[in-house]
């Protein structure tokens, strides 16, 4: 979180409850660390959701109205809050759990960006694989994500390479979005299940459909199947140009997404938080 707004009394009630919910002072953690516990997945996600929300309600207050809303991976639980359908403190909850089963992986796996190879062929790769590899991201039309046990992604950058493809190994505790992850996801519906997803007061473009929901049942249903589904962003960002919308707002600390959207629509105008405000 920015120490620009880290002491705005508006994001305060929600760094109140996320403590609660977490068992400790997580804006502190998010400002001072030690950054070898932030960056583990069970404290860094609910610090992402929670730094995400402060930041929508700061640029909510300054008279952002959005159109629609939506989130790569995790950030679809920022935008299903965002659009009023969950509730700030049902959220923290959920991506507690969810950083704590997706942190506690029996799998030794991992996840690597393919960069400059056209998913095409990041597919072809995929499908040749005797062992399995799953393409986890679509980020735009030269960068994908696979996902998979760390020896077989080894042998798949090597193949890749060999077609004058970069891989980059994330810094990631497991095989993220890949069949690996669905006892995880069989546990995280149950937790899901329990809450109560209302109708959006905006539309919701799901990360597993990648249409518009505007029903909350449809939101839960596919919310609970996003840990084993790729995040087909290239698709997403598509949809948000037939919806109409000229100009996004990424609700983060930089412009990742914006970047990422931009090689895929570029006449589409993306604003970072700070350009915002």
């Amino acid at each position: 979180m920015g120490e620009g707004f880290s002491n705005d009394h508006r994001v305060t009630p929600l760094y109140e409850t996320a403590n609660e919910v977490m068992g400790f002072d997580l804006k502190k953690l998010s400002l001072e660390g030690p950054e070898d516990q932030l960056s583990r997945t069970e404290y860094a996600q609910p610090a992402i959701f929670t730094d995400s929300i402060a930041r929508f309600r700061i640029l909510s207050d300054e008279g952002l109205e959005p159109r629609c809303v939506l989130g790569h991976s995790l950030g679809e639980f920022s935008a299903l809050v965002a659009a009023d359908s969950l509730t700030f403190t049902e959220g923290i909850k959920l991506v507690k759990k969810r950083g704590e089963l997706t942190g506690n992986i029996d799998v030794e796996g991992s996840m690597v960006a393919v960069l400059g190879a056209e998913y095409a062929k990041v597919e072809e790769l995929v499908e040749q694989m005797k062992e399995p590899i799953t393409i986890a991201n679509y980020n735009s039309p030269k960068q994908v994500v696979i996902s998979g046990r760390e020896d077989h992604l080894e042998e798949s950058c090597k193949r890749l390479r060999n077609e004058n493809a970069k891989c980059i190994e994330l810094d990631v505790t497991g095989p993220f979005h890949s069949p690996f992850m669905e006892e995880a996801e069989k546990e995280l519906k149950r937790y899901i299940d329990e809450c109560d997803i209302s109708d959006p007061d905006i539309p919701v473009l799901s990360g597993v459909s990648g249409s518009f929901e505007t029903k909350g049942s449809r939101l839960s249903e596919l919310l609970a199947r996003q840990m084993t589904h790729p995040v087909m962003w290239v698709n997403y960002v598509e949809s948000l140009e037939d919806f109409g919308i000229d100009t996004t707002v990424e609700v983060g600390p930089d412009k990742t997404l914006t970047k990422l959207t931009e090689r895929t629509i570029p006449g589409l105008e993306g604003k970072s938080f700070n350009e915002v405000i």
